[in-house]
């Protein structure tokens, strides 16, 4: 992925004239996410895109 064709903001922090733009970038990110949003449930590939973000393995209840 070209993250220079990313907005630089968070995803929790775009506009709706940049998320119609950087949809099909976003649905790329979606596919291969490792990180979740604590604030908002958005999820990405890359940790920089979201304001709270968390890996997802590090939520899965490892506890029996």
């Amino acid at each position: 992925m070209t993250q220079s064709k990313l907005p630089k903001k968070s995803i929790c922090k775009w506009d709706k004239s940049t998320l119609a733009h950087a949809l099909p970038l976003l649905a790329e990110q979606i596919r291969s996410a490792e990180f979740i949003c604590r604030k908002c449930g958005r999820s990405a590939a890359e940790k920089r895109l979201l304001c709270k973000a968390v890996r997802m393995d590090s939520l899965s209840d490892t506890k029996a």
